[in-house]
């Protein structure tokens, strides 16, 4: 426990009339829990969890939290806006989540709290992690009666700015340590994004029809896991599909094995990266489930992450669906977790 008691971790939580409840740590504006009314039992667990609160502060993975300044890629940490050319500090090839010290690191302040709402703010300096502007986010978690989570991203900074957050829960329906490649998904996206061997996009916008990412009618994970060379270098699905971005409607719909529980998902994004956590056992990640004290196998949790196109600073032929963030621009955007 030392570690991360010793920082002092802030937890929040908020519940509704149906029972549900969303517990959110102050450091990377985390998802620690989100608990959901099933039929027939208790609440039911739906996000991957740490039995060592310590590990919260040496896991790989991200785990539920609040991602920037950058979510996802920007091939060889760089990009140019207006002529000058920032360098981020990344310590990779390519800056992922934000670079070395993303703000999935980073304590947030909790600035307020009402029956079903937290609002929580982070600043960042100009030049921070190689990204100019001095940027303001704001995150706002709400639930509502119907099951529902909102989580509304206000980005301010008083220079142009590339600016992309996400959240990178991973989700379980099973409500225990077991696998999701028997959770049935169904996405409306007709488009992905082919990556390269270092998963940055190629540029080209590849048709669903006829390939392991069709999920346009429902069927299993694990149906066509790694049944396409797409799947060869990230040991999986880490891509990005390209969809609506309408809040008013629902992108993907994730089932649980037994049928018991839905989870849906609405955004005004333009794309969203499903990552299969093929690499949650990884490396020097050996991560124990909160749940039965065993270490999380690869593919024990999926992620469902809204945002613009990766590497979106060097694709300017999307530049309309990926705003770059100005003083009288800022970032404005919602995602929305719908269980059922």
């Amino acid at each position: 426990m030392s570690a991360l008691n010793s920082l002092n971790p802030k937890l929040e939580t908020l519940c509704n009339k149906n029972g549900m409840c969303v517990t959110v740590m102050d450091i990377g504006a985390t998802i620690v829990s989100i608990k959901v009314p099933v039929d027939g039992e208790d609440k039911r667990e739906v996000l991957l969890g740490l039995e060592d609160p310590s590990q919260w502060l040496t896991q790989q993975c991200f785990f539920n939290a609040t991602i920037g300044r950058f979510a996802n890629r920007i091939a060889n940490s760089k990009f140019t806006i207006d002529g000058v050319e920032y360098k981020l500090d990344s310590g990779a090839k390519h800056c992922l989540h934000g670079g070395i010290e993303g703000f999935d690191k980073r304590r947030f302040t909790l600035l307020s709290k009402t029956d079903n709402s937290l609002t929580y703010v982070i600043s960042s300096p100009d030049m921070d992690m190689g990204f100019p502007g001095n940027f303001e986010l704001t995150v706002v978690f709400s639930l509502n009666d119907s099951n529902e989570l909102d989580m509304h991203y206000i980005g301010k900074t008083d220079k142009k700015t590339y600016a992309c957050i996400t959240n990178h829960a991973y989700f379980n329906l099973n409500g225990k340590n077991s696998s999701i490649l028997n959770h049935t998904l169904k996405i409306d996206s007709d488009s992905f994004l082919p990556l390269d061997e270092t998963s940055i996009p190629t540029g080209e916008v590849r048709k669903v029809e006829n390939t392991a990412f069709d999920f346009r009618k429902p069927k299993t994970i694990g149906q066509d896991f790694r049944k396409d060379d797409q799947m060869t270098a990230c040991l999986g699905y880490d891509h990005p599909f390209l969809i609506d971005g309408d809040l008013n409607k629902s992108f993907i719909k994730l089932t649980s094995d037994d049928g018991k529980l839905s989870l849906e998902v609405a955004t005004d994004y333009p794309a969203f990266q499903l990552y299969s956590g093929n690499y949650i056992n990884e490396g020097t990640n050996r991560i124990i489930a909160r749940d039965d004290g065993q270490v999380y196998k690869n593919q024990s949790g999926l992620c469902i992450e809204p945002e613009f196109y990766p590497d979106c600073p060097h694709m300017p032929q999307f530049s309309h669906l990926n705003p770059i963030i100005t003083p009288n621009t800022p970032l404005d955007r919602h995602i929305v977790y719908k269980f059922k």
